[in-house]
């Protein structure tokens, strides 16, 4: 995923957020854009599992 798409923005707005994290199931955490990141699911898991 490299695109914040128009949902990305209208949640953002909709639910006065200050950052978003997108979770996915890739091995790197990067930023999309201002507030918005990719996190990969492992890094979300407690620490025993991950």
């Amino acid at each position: 995923m490299n695109a914040v798409t128009p949902s990305m923005r209208i949640a953002m707005n909709d639910l006065k957020l200050d950052s978003l994290y997108v979770v996915y199931p890739g091995l790197h955490r990067y930023k999309l854009a201002d507030g918005i990141e990719a996190v990969p699911l492992w890094a979300m898991l407690p620490g025993d599992l991950a």
